[in-house]
């Protein structure tokens, strides 16, 4: 596995700080085809529009977003793909449970669910199995725990998750999504939230 060597410090530190108060967690709504990967192929724009509804359904939940850059192998060649980190900053108790529905719902081999503390070592983060694919190699609900004080760091295992039975590296901590400004804007969210992600393609929330 690659040491990835360009991860924004800042960017971490703050997902760390977020960590040592909240619980957290990590997931994508980024597949290659229905049908555990054997049907109708996922496009560029399809993931994209896939994400878009993720992200609002995360932020019309109240959690606080940030954007996250990863890669994986397919083919012999290095995909990119986008995920988020999330972080239960109301303090709901609920963020495990929503990883979980949202896993299922993106057909998502697996979801990253980092408890309050984990970066500390004071527990452990896990990833949970979302769907009941052959090629799931966690399997449905099961859950796989990373131990040995894994941190938020270049090549650290609790930035390791797995896309579609492969590895993947989160490689680089983007930009916190803020919360609309107003009214009007969380109105506008809902409904994107409400959508299938079909209805987003070439669409901007």
């Amino acid at each position: 596995m690659p040491i990835i060597s360009n991860l924004n410090e800042s960017g971490l530190s703050r997902l760390w700080k977020h960590n040592e108060l909240h619980d957290c967690g990590a997931l994508t709504a980024f597949r290659t085809a229905t049908d555990c990967g054997k049907g109708n192929k996922y496009s560029k724009s399809d993931n994209k529009a896939r994400n878009k509804l993720l992200l609002a359904k995360l932020m019309s939940k109240g959690y606080s977003v940030t954007k996250l850059s990863g890669q994986y192998p397919e083919g012999g060649i290095t995909k990119k793909e986008s995920s988020f980190f999330v972080v239960d900053i109301k303090d709901s108790g609920n963020l495990e449970k929503e990883l979980v529905k949202l896993g299922k719902e993106f057909e998502q081999d697996s979801v990253l669910f980092i408890p309050k503390g984990s970066i500390q070592n004071k527990t452990h983060a896990y990833l949970i199995g979302t769907n009941r694919c052959p090629n799931n190699w966690l399997g449905y609900g099961k859950k796989n725990a990373f131990h040995g004080g894994a941190k938020l760091g270049y090549n650290s295992p609790i930035y390791t998750s797995k896309v579609n039975g492969r590895p993947f590296i989160f490689e680089s901590v983007e930009e916190e999504i803020l919360p609309p400004g107003n009214g009007m804007g969380w109105w506008q969210l809902y409904i994107v939230a409400a959508k299938k992600w079909s209805q987003l393609k070439d669409k901007f929330i």
